[in-house]
């Protein structure tokens, strides 16, 4: 009976470890073709800025919105991504990481409505130059994915039970803070190319 409860403990460690493999390279795959889509949008950003034809990059009036309020959309991003990462560590008490990952679903949602009021009140229409549209697609873009990630956020909250599946897998739900975190950066990016480039 010994020898059958080791065996089955010993398949059940090596499906963990497999399970756990196959969530990071899976997610490292995810992000690396994800990032060719916002190279696209970065490359139609400088293109368009630098062809400029007949001036109509940025039209008479038109500029970037509120640099503060773009950085209050960014602090927001920021602040879910790390609060996630450090209570997704393994080093981390499953206390700990029920406590923040509410606190990080609580984030990412401010930072969804807030990105979204921003969009909603550019002060430019989409058609009116090159800087409207990539600002538009760009910032659009980037809060769908993140609107995503704080869907499946949501569902990892969820599962934060004493026996539920974030708690018992903690290294594959870890994995998810690494998405957060790149969507983090590339608001970044986003920023300092829509804020302070442009």
């Amino acid at each position: 009976m010994a020898v059958r409860t080791r065996a089955y403990e010993a398949d059940a460690a090596a499906a963990a470890a497999l399970d756990t493999r196959l969530a990071g390279i899976g997610t490292w795959l995810f992000l690396a073709a994800d990032l060719f889509f916002f190279v696209a949008w970065w490359f139609a950003f400088f293109y368009l800025r630098a062809l400029n034809n007949h001036q109509d990059w940025k039209a008479q009036g038109i500029g970037p919105p509120s640099k503060g309020y773009g950085a209050i959309v960014l602090v927001l991003a920021l602040a879910t991504a790390i609060t996630y990462f450090l209570g997704s560590r393994q080093a981390t008490m499953a206390f700990l990481f029920r406590l923040l990952t509410p606190v990080a679903l609580v984030l990412g949602i401010a930072t969804c409505l807030f990105q979204g009021y921003e969009m909603w009140h550019l002060g430019f229409g989409l058609t009116e130059g090159g800087y409207p549209s990539v600002f538009s697609g760009l910032s659009g873009a980037w809060v769908i994915q993140f609107a995503l990630a704080t869907a499946w956020l949501a569902s990892i909250v969820t599962q934060t039970g004493p026996a539920g599946d974030t708690i018992v897998r903690r290294q594959p739900a870890a994995s998810f803070a690494w998405i957060l975190l790149y969507l983090a950066a590339i608001g970044l990016v986003n920023y300092f190319l829509l804020y302070v480039v442009a």
